[in-house]
């Protein structure tokens, strides 16, 4: 793949390479979006302090791999942002990696405006996944696979109707223009020139096999991995059909894959209300009814929350049976 084709800045649109670095980009950015609204929208938040934004939580978390919620020093008010961690005497990480103190970073970045000074002991990390890493290189990464696909599959589609290489006299050249003019606008009758021989032009069609089937199929593949990775199933192919046992492997790769990122927002609320005495829960905004995501049991009273959509309302678990 030519560098100069990788989507990136936008030139003007002077000219033939502008114009198709603008269309590369467009279908670029039409797979990343679309992946990272799916990201954004896979939990649920309740309980939240109403100055804790949700959607900029979800933001950070995606984005950076990791968020706080802390009470800036000489306030009572709550935040969730971004974070920096904070030299200690102790250092700056605890035996298990988390920092000790914070700084709480602003949407404006690390310098402007200044980093938020946090109250001593008023914050709790969290993290987007169980690596502490941002998925945003990973969602890039098969956003510039499936763009490649779908600009390799236009070329393909485009090819079908590549100019014809025409000899013939150059007093012919105004009727084999109308003539193909006709031809590719699928007029059913071409009325030629009476003193137009068809035995003095010679043409050779330039047109290459139409491969778009094939790239159609490379691409829902690819955008079912993309979907795999943040723990969500597509739809089974009817072409592709598995067994019980083989969809069962397929729909549990994939509920462990969302686990991993749910898991942490569900210990993170358990935490959180344990030590601050919040009522703070998350799950899924939607739920699969043929697995259950964690949702971290219920053990001596503490809170848990898992798929919310049904069952009990704070847990999110399944209601149990009452027995006899």
């Amino acid at each position: 793949m030519a560098t100069s084709n990788i989507p990136g800045a936008i030139p003007q649109p002077a000219s033939k390479e502008a114009m198709l670095a603008i269309r590369n980009t467009e279908i670029y950015l039409y797979y990343y979006e679309r992946l990272i609204n799916l990201a954004l929208s896979q939990f649920e938040w309740h309980g939240l302090p109403e100055t804790v934004d949700r959607y900029y939580l979800e933001k950070c978390l995606l984005f950076n791999g990791r968020a706080a919620v802390y009470q800036p020093k000489g306030t009572d008010i709550w935040l969730g942002t971004n974070y920096v961690q904070r030299s200690t005497p102790l250092g700056e990480y605890d035996v298990y990696g988390y920092p000790r103190d914070i700084y709480g970073i602003p949407a404006g970045g690390y310098s402007q405006p200044p980093q938020i000074p946090v109250e001593p002991g008023k914050f709790r990390v969290l993290y987007d996944n169980m690596t502490w890493t941002s998925l945003v290189p990973k969602i890039d990464l098969y956003a510039r696979l499936m763009w490649e696909v779908h600009d390799t599959f236009r070329a393909n589609l485009e090819h079908q109707l590549t100019p014809w290489i025409i000899e013939a006299p150059t007093t012919l050249k105004l009727t084999i223009e109308n003539f193909f003019n006709r031809l590719l606008g699928h007029q059913r009758t071409i009325q030629l020139n009476r003193g137009l021989k068809l035995s003095d032009i010679n043409a050779m069609d330039t047109r290459v096999e139409f491969r778009g089937n094939e790239m159609l199929d490379c691409l829902r593949r690819l955008w079912a991995e993309a979907l795999s990775m943040l723990g969500i199933t597509s739809d089974v192919s009817k072409k592709e059909r598995y067994v019980r046992d083989e969809l069962t492997m397929v729909r549990q790769e994939d509920i462990i894959a969302l686990n991993s990122r749910l898991m942490n927002r569900v210990e993170f609320c358990n935490r959180f209300n344990e030590k601050f005495g919040t009522d703070i829960s998350v799950n899924l905004s939607s739920e699969d009814i043929q697995f259950k995501p964690y949702n971290g049991g219920e053990n001596d009273g503490k809170l848990y929350s898992g798929s919310g959509n049904t069952g009990n309302a704070k847990t999110g678990a399944n209601p149990e049976p009452e027995e006899d």
